[in-house]
This record gives structure tokens, sequence and C-alpha cells, in this order.
């Protein structure tokens, strides 16, 4: 695995063989020596793209500028947050935080120009489960010392956006600053942007293998990648070169829609590396509801998707079921169960509640009749209101 943030120090080289390079150390900050971009991409459109943020080293900044001190992105979320990947903000061998004050944001397409605005960290919140080996939960808010307002903010995506957008196929565009070359380096100032496509998750987890317009990708193992937490994505163009995010485009964007209708979907994590035939792998942003409300980026919203029923133990008279709320952006705090005879129409209830960003749980119901059948729904829900109700089961007694 390689995180997709540059690393190369004049103290601590990080390098390992045939992998990108990690985060920054906070003790060397100031070390920074690359700013690698998007390879196959070309470059932004920055009226579409212009929430896509640089992250900075701020000591490499007051010493060589904005293009110099460039090492990871971020998306602009609200006037004061922006989404990011937590590697971007942790050190890579240590496991701890960066300092704030060592990170600066900057908005501007083009790392050169003189119109770069660069705004100070007041803080930021990196997701309390991410994990430096796994990178499980890979994501960061950040949250700016002022408002910006005179750029754009890119929406999370959640409830419906979550079906369309997260969809195995969907178009997608990866956005930042990051090596254009597969093999060797080019460090372009202007932001880039590559077109590519929503991988499965039987490709993002399960091994199997996917295609983009004729090129043959392979998948990553359950030992490799989550495809619950993770979400996988690469392009081809029509000349059969691949198109992924590369070092330096970490903690930037995988957009879906156009326009208004644009929104977040994933955030750049790691990959094997870079424009090979194995997908980049991002942050699934919809898994990763509970602790982006928790960040005060996204309100919550009742879930849309109904949840699923299943038999998992039985006894003449007890009938044991898990039910599993699908992902789509939403919170889950409980279930309710009920289970009719449907021979007398008598109804037993049952609720519970998931583990803390869980998103099934199980309920048992006793003392039932020892003939007939049960007709069992569920639903799932939080403080804004409740799902549909699931499709239902029909349990023999």
């Amino acid at each position: 695995m390689a995180m997709r943030a540059p690393g190369v120090f004049l103290t601590s080289l990080l390098l390992t063989a045939g992998l990108a390079l990690h985060a920054m150390p906070a003790a060397t900050a100031a070390e920074i020596t690359t700013q690698p971009r998007v390879v196959g991409g070309q470059e932004a459109d920055p009226d579409e793209f212009g929430f896509v943020a640089s992250v900075l080293s701020a000591p490499r900044y007051r010493q060589s500028g904005a293009y110099q001190a460039q090492y990871c992105a971020a998306s602009l979320t609200s006037p004061t947050t922006l989404v990011t990947a937590a590697h971007c903000l942790v050190d890579q061998q240590t496991g701890e935080r960066l300092r704030p004050r060592d990170i600066l944001i900057a908005f501007g397409s083009d790392l050169r120009s003189p119109r770069v605005r660069v705004i100070g960290v007041e803080d930021f919140a990196i997701h309390p489960d991410y994990r430096v080996k796994t990178a499980a939960n890979d994501i960061a808010v950040v949250y700016l010392a002022e408002p910006v307002t005179d750029f754009p903010t890119i929406d999370v995506a959640q409830g419906a956006d979550v079906v369309a957008y997260d969809a195995p196929g969907t178009a997608a565009q990866v956005a930042g600053w990051g090596n254009t070359r597969a093999r060797g380096d080019r460090f372009l100032p202007e932001l880039q942007v590559g077109n590519v496509r929503v991988f499965p998750a039987s490709a993002c987890g399960r091994g199997k293998g996917y295609e983009v317009n004729g090129v043959q990708f392979k998948g990553f193992s359950k030992r490799e990648a989550n495809p619950r937490t993770m979400l996988c994505a690469a392009g081809a163009s029509p000349a059969g070169d691949v198109i992924d995010a590369c070092q330096g485009d970490s903690g930037g964007p995988l957009t879906a829609g156009v326009g208004d209708a644009r929104r977040l979907i994933g955030v750049v994590s790691w990959g094997q590396q870079c424009a090979s035939r194995l997908p980049g792998v991002y942050t699934r942003v919809s898994a990763e509801t509970d602790f982006l409300i928790d960040a005060g980026v996204l309100g919550p919203q009742p879930p849309i998707l109904a949840p699923v029923v299943e038999v998992i133990e039985q006894t003449p008279t007890t009938a044991r079921v898990r039910i599993v709320a699908p992902q789509d952006g939403t919170r889950i705090t409980a279930f309710a169960v009920t289970a009719t005879d449907e021979s007398t129409g008598q109804v037993y209830s049952c609720t519970t509640a998931p583990k803390p960003g869980g998103r099934s749980a199980t309920c048992e119901f006793t003392d039932l009749p020892t003939t007939g059948s049960l007709r069992v729904e569920a639903i799932s829900g939080n403080a804004s209101g409740s799902s549909p109700v699931s499709s239902p089961i029909v349990v023999e007694l």
C-alpha cells in the first residue's frame, strides 16, 4: 500500500521500492522537496473546480512559495471547512498528528500565480478510527482560521446522490496537483483533472477484474481493500492510456455529476504505483457520514433506502434476525422490527440499535407460536426520520 502524498525529506527518506511516498512527519514539515500531479489528466477549469484547495507545508511556503510547498489537496465544503485525507495530517511513522500551525491552505488553480490566496489552519479533526497501516477511514476535516466566501464549495454526496453516484461504472473525475507521469516525474503548477470510472465492489476488495474503455484492470483482494469504506476508480483514454491519481494528489476529491449537481464521493487515499493495471483507492465518503456529521460538515438526513432483514437463527419458539441498512450516506441510530402472525394478526415488536458508526444489528423474538408463519418487516431511522419499510420476509414456524 502506498499513500498518495509526497514525502521526500532531507532528514527522512520514506520511499519504499515501487511504492509512492508517505505524508510528511511533523518534525520535518519544512523539508518537502517534491510536488507531484494527476496521471493522464488535463488542466482543470478554475470555475468548475474552484473548490479544490492545496495543502501546504507552512515552513516550506515561507521559503519557496506555494508550488514548492504543496503536498496534498482538499475540498472546500463550507466557507470554513475542507475535507481531506487523514494521512495528510498524520506522521505515517509515529501516528502523531501534525501541528495546525505547520499547515496552510491555498486557493487558486495555478500554484505559481501571484493571485493564490493562502489561509492558516485553526484546527483539524481526524477520523477517530483512522489506521495508518490499513488506511481505514482515511479522512479528516480541516477548519480554516478565516472563512472563504469567494471560492465555490462542493456538497458531499448524501441520500439519493449516493445511490446514483456510487454505482459501478459511474463517470467521475479526480483532481489534484499530483504527478502526471506513471514513470518519472513531471510536476505542473496548474490543477489537473482526470476522467475515471467507479469500480464495483467486486474489484475493490473481492479480487475481480474490471474493464474500462477496453483496458482490463485487476482488482484488490479483501486483504488489501475494504469495499465498505473504500472506493476504487481508474480511467483509460481511447488510446489505452491509464488515468489515475498519483503522489501529491492525496486528500483531493473524487467527484461525480456536473455543475450544481457535482458531488464529493471519494477522497484520494492510496494505490499500488501510479496508472498501473490496479485502480486508485479512495475513501468512500458515504461510509464516513457519522464522522462528517460530528465534524460539522454534514447535517443529518433520514435514511432513504429500506433495510434488509434476514433470519440468522431459529428455534421452535424463537427467531433471531439481522437487520442491515444499505449505504446511502445517512446516519443510522435505531432499527424497529415487527413480526406479524399471518393467521392471527398478533404483532411481535423489537427495537435495537447498531454500534456507533455501524449499519447493522440483531433482534430476537421469543414466545412465538409453534405453528404458522410470521411476516417480518423493519425500518431504520435517526432523529431526522425513518426509512421506507423493508421488503417482508416470511418465517415458517
